[in-house]
């Protein structure tokens, strides 16, 4: 690995923005993440005194995504524990994905794209968990969140298959804009309890072509960005839409089956989410064969951090980690064996055969809510290690 002094790239670095790069000591070992904040000058100054590296190679890769930003945009820092970078990110992205017309929304995409994949580097089975536990009662911000989650897949699906940087931020930018068209009519539908009217199917239709358009007239120029929102509704083999074409992009695959499979796991007006096991069980039935869909469903796993299940034992619990095979997750206890409330969680490896699990557990009709800094101490003192540093 060739590294460059962090002092050698101190232009494109400022306080309250992302780092654009992984922050190295001088044998390549990773010390901060890309898209970490830098919180402080006081920080920064820290890190260029300290005589940290990047790997050329990153910085080469993304020296693209970089320069294509206006600079005069001000920078939306996220900052804080990975909980409180979640809440605000939520936060920030609707506003961005309300205002495709703004001068400098692609700017603020890359950005959320930079924070979604700091996100899932600092803790791949917190971003998990804080997917599938996101309160879907408040139907009016389901197209923003969807796209978050898609997102989020999408950084951990793009990782797990060894794509480079630029082609990592491309899926998360993708995913994030995809359904730009029909964001506010997404959060409708899922508060509809009626059947789609005509015109409704007629914007469901068009969104692929439509997201495009706003896109490009944005001023996007990235032809695979471009293609895979065009056409993330279409299947190899053919059978989607808007086209019917047979032969789709394996970034397009990756869009479609990552909606597709976040979309089980979220509530509607007329059905709550679907159980982790059966929502695994549905995509590989509806995509026989289909590679990406059987990696999809073994990076989340069987049972995915945040549902819920029952353990031989009779305790329930909720996930908090991916274990070494996709049906023996991590599992803290909610419950003990009669089904009394427990004080304080109890970690289960559910590889062992005294706490294997029975199934998932269907999400009550009065959602559970789960403090998850309680489940994640280690993401509160990862944000402490790295503001001291």
């Amino acid at each position: 690995m060739k590294l460059l002094p962090l002092a050698d790239l101190k232009d494109a670095l400022a306080p309250g923005q992302p780092l654009p790069w992984g922050v190295r000591d001088q044998r390549g070992n990773l010390l901060l993440g890309q898209g970490h904040v830098v919180g402080s000058e006081a920080m920064l100054q820290a890190l260029l005194d300290r005589g940290v590296f990047v790997d050329a190679q990153e910085a080469a890769a993304l020296a693209p995504v970089s320069t294509a930003a206006p600079a005069a945009a001000p920078a939306t820092a996220i900052t804080g524990t990975p909980f409180e970078r979640w809440d605000r990110l939520c936060e920030n992205l609707a506003a961005v994905l309300s205002s495709p017309r703004e001068q400098h929304f692609l700017r603020r995409v890359r950005e959320a794209a930079l924070h979604v994949q700091a996100l899932s580097e600092i803790n791949a089975d917190l971003l998990l968990f804080l997917i599938l536990r996101q309160d879907h009662g408040q139907f009016q911000h389901y197209g923003t969140m969807h796209a978050l989650h898609v997102a989020c897949v999408c950084s951990l699906m793009a990782r797990r298959l060894g794509w480079d940087e630029g082609d990592r931020q491309r899926a998360i930018g993708a995913a994030l804009t995809m359904n730009l068209s029909i964001i506010e009519l997404q959060g409708r539908l899922a508060a509809q309890g009626t059947p789609l009217t005509r015109r409704q199917r007629e914007q469901i239709a068009d969104h692929p072509a439509q997201a495009s358009m706003m896109l490009r007239a944005a001023g996007l120029d990235d032809e695979p960005w471009l293609t895979a929102v065009e056409d993330h509704h279409e299947r190899s083999g053919g059978g989607g839409y808007p086209t019917g074409r047979a032969e789709p992009g394996t970034l397009s695959q990756l869009l479609r089956l990552s909606d597709q499979f976040t979309a089980k796991h979220s509530a509607r007006a007329t059905r709550p989410p679907l159980p982790a096991q059966l929502a695994a069980q549905q995509l590989f039935i509806e995509n026989p064969g289909d590679p990406l869909a059987a990696m999809l469903i073994k990076e989340f796993g069987i049972y995915p951090p945040g549902c819920l299940v029952r353990l031989v034992s009779g305790e329930l619990g909720i996930v908090v980690r991916r274990g070494v095979s996709a049906n023996t997750p991590i599992v803290a206890t909610l419950t003990d064996a009669r089904g009394r409330a427990v004080a304080t969680p109890a970690q289960r490896d559910t590889a062992r055969p005294a706490h294997a699990i029975v199934g998932s557990v269907p999400e009550p009709a009065q959602r559970l809510r789960i403090a998850a800094q309680a489940l994640y101490p280690e993401a509160l003192a990862l944000e402490e290690d790295a503001a001291a540093t």
